[in-house]
């Protein structure tokens, strides 16, 4: 300690001055870098917010004392925290995503509110259910809904359909059109008397995808065929790794198919055949009956005459049958409405991988017989027709070998909780480092320097007699101990005489 002290009080105010800057730049590395050493992980919260909601969260957390950090659209708390805060955000409804939903109707009051104002709450609630139900959709980043329902009139004859649009954004790729089908279903069945029809789908990025009114058949048709080759690759896929092994094979399949929309009209006379048409038949009957009497004479006329002699009758009856056919030549009359998405051609190519060598041997091109084996399952498997045009290629082909690149889990041991650990590893290992190299670097030559400088002159100025004097040896004179001592160090001596020189020209 005391050692230090005249170290110090030899020290210039220069090197004072270096070696206080340097224990406070010391300080102040070891403690920023400690503070970060003893700063918590922090874990991701949430991504992807929109601004309103990323602020309802970030104003929760500063309510529950969290120190959150903000990185770009991404949230991090502390990771020992993480899941509780999910949890507790969770049972405050947050984070809110897109439009408000029916807490909307909570807020109304019962008595100021018009049967208008409860309609438009109800409906922008409605628009807020259903944007979160399609936020629920994986890859959905956002999406917005809007609903326009017709007012309704008493002297309306006729009530037009409601009508719908739904805006998405996804977080990467494009929408594709089996998911945008049903969001167009879902949508149509939350509101009453709503046609699929009448539903507008867009992705905010690439433009419509279903336009309202009925579907284009040719935009169906893609995505049809496109579906139709995943199916047909993952199949042939499963089919050929059965026996080539996994990894070994690839498969592409495309599809032409057929864009044109043609309706067909068609009506058949066959003048060989006969239909008939119709029949009439007619049926007639007459009947005619009538009598002639005797010559009227005055004897006739008396009582006892000839009044109830015998007359003469008469009597006749005609019937009359008519049947009339109709006969007209047979005819058909046919409409047929070819739509798009028909397979004009199918292209399928599949590569396999050379086969193993026995025994450790080089890999060899699988033989004829069973590349034409897997040709014959492949044209089986996916409909092959001659006729129309159809192209099943199948090869052989050595794969091209990737080097294994190792990860953390098949390395394990010391390298994988290094590999979790090293920002813990960083943080004890820099201060370790900057202290080392402040003290090896800085302190050291500044130390040494003033060491060595103030040992040659306090040798001789605070030595004792008896340091000077061998053990053993009479008590000798200051003077002779002097003598006897520049005799032997002649440089100290030097050194020495220019100081006291210096000394006493300062002095003067």
């Amino acid at each position: 300690m005391f050692k230090l002290a005249s170290v110090w009080n030899e020290m210039s105010l220069s090197r004072k001055a270096i070696l206080v800057g340097v224990l406070v730049a010391t300080l102040i590395v070891f403690s920023a870098v400690m503070n970060m050493a003893t700063k918590p992980r922090m874990a991701f919260l949430y991504g992807g917010l929109d601004a309103s909601a990323a602020g309802d969260v970030l104003g929760a957390l500063e309510a529950m004392d969290v120190e959150a950090e903000v990185r770009g659209e991404a949230i991090y708390v502390p990771e020992n925290r993480r899941d509780s805060l999910r949890m507790a955000l969770a049972r405050q409804g947050l984070p809110q995503q897109g439009q408000p939903g029916f807490e909307l109707l909570d807020e109304l009051n019962g008595f100021a509110t018009t049967s208008e104002m409860f309609d438009a709450a109800y409906w922008r609630a409605k628009e807020g259910e259903l944007a979160r139900t399609l936020l629920a959709t994986p890859g959905v980043k956002s999406a917005r809904v809007h609903i326009a329902v017709p007012k309704s009139s008493s002297f309306a004859r006729r009530r037009r359909p409601p009508s719908a649009s739904a805006t998405i954004t996804m977080s990467r790729g494009r929408l594709d059109l089996q998911h945008a089908t049903a969001m167009r279903y879902l949508l149509a069945l939350a509101v009453p008397d709503m046609e699929p029809e009448q539903v507008a789908i867009i992705d905010s990025v690439n433009g419509v995808v279903l336009k309202p009114g009925a579907g284009d058949p040719v935009v169906q048709a893609e995505g049809d065929s496109l579906d139709r080759e995943r199916r047909l690759e993952a199949n042939l896929m499963d089919l050929l790794e059965a026996r080539v092994g996994p990894g070994n094979a690839r498969v592409t399949v495309s599809l032409d198919i057929d864009r044109e929309h043609e309706t067909v009209s068609e009506r058949i006379l066959d003048p060989e055949s006969r239909v008939m048409m119709g029949r009439e038949t007619t049926e007639m009957q007459e009947s005619d009956q009538g009598g002639a009497s005797g010559a009227v004479s005055v004897a006739s006329n008396l009582p006892d005459g000839d009044a109830g002699g015998q007359t003469s009758q008469s009597s006749s009856s005609r019937s009359e049958t008519n049947e009339q056919t109709r006969f007209d030549i047979s005819e058909v009359n046919r409409q047929r409405e070819k739509l798009p998405g028909a397979i004009s051609r199918v292209h399928v190519a599949v590569l396999v991988n050379n086969a193993p060598g026995a025994d450790g041997a080089e890999p060899a091109p699988r033989s004829d017989a069973e590349l034409e084996s897997i040709r014959e399952l492949v044209t089986a498997a996916v409909g092959y027709d001659e006729a129309r045009g159809d192209i099943v290629t199948v090869k052989s082909m050595p794969f091209h070998e990737f080097e294994a690149v190792e990860t953390p889990e098949e390395t394990g041991g010391i390298m994988l909780w290094a590999q979790q650990n090293v920002m813990s590893i960083l943080q004890i290992v820099i201060p370790a480092i900057v202290v080392i190299v402040l003290g090896m670097f800085v302190l050291k030559p500044v130390l040494t320097q003033d060491i060595a400088g103030s040992s040659e002159t306090p040798a001789l100025l605070t030595a004792e007699p008896a340091e000077l004097q061998p053990a053993g040896d009479v008590a000798r004179s200051p003077l002779e101990e002097l003598r006897d001592f520049s005799s032997s160090d002649k440089e100290a001596t030097a050194t020495l005489l220019k100081e006291w020189l210096g000394d006493t020209e300062r002095a003067a």
